[in-house]
């Protein structure tokens, strides 16, 4: 009898002592959070940053490698590799806007320098004979891969200053952001494919409707002007007994045109004839919100157009002067839809908009009235 309380005072005290011991490590624990939780969750976000930092390094390197491959399809040049990487890290600096008076003239005359050297500089590459389109496609291939080099340096920078001067809300938001622009570098990757074998993309959608708007059987071709302004042309069609002008960028290349210039110049052109532009549609990809279906067509009046402004600007300033109504309708995608290979939700789209254009051209307008068609997008694989 004795000895079993020995063993039950022993096994009292040794529980003590485990007890002991748990509540001190439930201690210290809660001590070393007070004092390093901080310093914990900066080096746990900086590891998962750092993670995401390295596979948007092995991105970039597939994007160059795969455009410089393409690249050396056409070329035989030895510093092929030197002048893609100059190419990749070029960049263009905007116009001061202190004082904004003729800061649209500024910007166009930057841009279309900045358009014309790049697309020089690649032609400067091709050592072989290539069609023109060929090359077009190319420089969206280096188009791509430099907005992918500069969106990995970018983030590099801020993830090597939070780390070097270990600021936790830097490497904080860092952690916020990465994962989504991580998924806008996913798509200028998918990018690089799709411009190397010149498939249309989502941005395609208001050229291809201009196309099929043209070649319907219930439009009539009358004339078409090649070059109507640089890298544009606009096709004069009859259509529900009126006339309409439809714009787009020149195809099967990778271009974008420049549809403002082409319809100021229209409805200049048309009021020197002595006759008016009535009404102007404008076609063009939009950015979905999440939860809309990609493909479902929007309504609504305004210049559609993408870009830092210029064309949008040009559109703007003369349907005000002649006072013409201006109507857009858009086609909801996502980033990633409007730079990759154009999906068939959104292809599907193209008999509901030209039913949607020729529902407005009737309710809109009369009969011999003179409307622009313009369909605002890139051209890539849509003659």
């Amino acid at each position: 009898m004795n000895y079993m309380l020995v063993i039950n005072l022993i096994l009292q005290i040794g529980g003590d002592e485990y007890n002991l011991i748990i509540q001190s490590l439930y201690l210290l624990l809660f001590l070393i959070l007070i004092f390093f939780g901080q310093r914990i969750q900066f080096h746990i976000a900086l590891i998962e940053v750092g993670g995401l930092i390295k596979q948007l390094n092995v991105m970039r390197t597939m994007a160059r490698k795969d455009t410089l491959h393409e690249i050396k399809k056409y070329s035989e040049r030895k510093d092929l590799e030197l002048e893609v990487d100059r190419l990749i890290n070029s960049f263009m600096i905007q116009p001061e806007s202190l004082d904004p008076a003729g800061i649209v003239r500024k910007l166009e005359h930057i841009l279309n320098l900045r358009e014309n050297k790049f697309l020089n500089d690649i032609k400067k590459l091709i050592t072989k004979k290539t069609l023109e389109y060929k090359i077009r496609n190319i420089g969206n291939m280096l188009e791509a891969t430099l907005a992918l080099n500069t969106l990995y340096k970018v983030l590099e920078h801020y993830y090597l200053l939070a780390k070097k001067t270990g600021n936790f809300y830097l490497v904080a938001q860092l952690q916020m952001l990465v994962p989504l622009l991580f998924n806008e570098a996913k798509a200028y990757l998918h990018a690089v494919t799709a411009f190397k074998f010149g498939t249309p993309i989502g941005d395609s959608i208001g050229p291809l409707v201009a196309y099929n708007l043209i070649h319907d059987k219930a439009s009539y071709l009358i004339d078409i002007k090649k070059d109507y302004v640089k890298d544009t042309d606009v096709y004069t069609i009859k259509r529900n007994n009126r006339i309409l002008h439809v714009v787009k960028a020149q195809g099967p290349g990778g271009n974008v045109g420049k549809p403002g210039e082409a319809i100021k110049r229209l409805i200049e052109n048309r009021k020197n004839d002595g006759s008016e532009i009535k009404l102007v549609i404008m076609i063009d990809a939009a950015l979905k919100l999440e939860g809309e279906k990609s493909g479902s067509v929007a309504e609504g009046v305004g210049a559609a157009i993408g870009g830092i402004g210029v064309e949008k600007f040009k559109i703007e300033e003369e349907v005000t002067k002649y006072n013409i109504p201006i109507i857009a309708l858009v086609i909801k995608e996502s980033f990633l839809e409007a730079i990759t290979t154009i999906k068939k939700d959104i292809a599907d789209s193209i008999k509901n908009i030209i039913s949607r254009i020729d529902h407005i051209i009737l309710s809109e307008s009369k009969e011999n009235d003179e409307i622009i068609i313009a369909g605002v997008g890139n051209s890539i694989g849509v003659l």
